[in-house]
């Protein structure tokens, strides 16, 4: 296993802990926060398409519940991730919908309806860290970084925004030649916005 591997699943571990260990009424109230920093982004605003994960919240990720019920208020047309084989896909959502648990534990809609995913105009995407040059740290199993190459690979584009709370925010992540980097990253502090 290379230095970078090791360094990684360390720094992966340590704050799936951290994130793990926020309380429950400090993680609604900063996914709160993070959930109307989102609204603000004028690609979220003005796009019609948007991909958004449901959220894990055995493992603290950051709660979308509210953030869905939103979107879909403004009229945004909702797809969420899919995991098929080794594969991401984007499919059609309703707030309500019946739901599954995916293979990672992930909730995933019992009845899936893929659609082309270059129609997307942003994705919204859970993270383990994030660092101030705007690259991402998964969960290890690389399903968003094949998923973002392969648009990119098509010429789509989508806004690419990650969302993590400050305490996975770091200053430099170890990066491999297949991470794909974001566009935004939303905390309960802000916005950082990379170019």
């Amino acid at each position: 296993m290379s230095f970078l591997t090791a360094s990684k699943q360390l720094l992966r571990k340590e704050l799936l802990v951290r994130r793990k260990m926020l309380p429950e009424q400090e993680w609604f109230e900063k996914s709160a926060l993070i959930v109307s920093e989102v609204l603000k982004i004028r690609e979220v605003v003005e796009a019609e398409r948007i991909l958004v994960y449901l959220s894990i919240d055995a493992t603290r990720e950051v709660y979308t519940g509210e953030l869905v019920s939103m979107l879909r208020e403004a009229g945004k047309t909702l797809f969420v991730p899919v995991v098929d084989q080794r594969r991401l896909l984007a499919s059609r959502y309703e707030p309500g919908q019946k739901l599954r648990r995916g293979i990672f534990g992930q909730p995933e809609p019992e009845s899936v309806n893929p659609v082309d995913a270059s129609l997307l105009q942003v994705v919204l995407l859970p993270l383990v860290a994030v660092d101030e040059r705007g690259f991402r740290m998964g969960y290890g199993m690389g399903f968003y970084d094949r998923f973002l190459a392969e648009l990119s690979s098509r010429d789509c584009f989508p806004c690419r925004t990650g969302l993590a709370f400050r305490l996975q925010i770091v200053p430099e992540l170890p990066c491999d030649s297949w991470d794909e980097p974001l566009d935004y990253a939303v905390h309960e502090d802000g916005l950082m916005h990379f170019i």
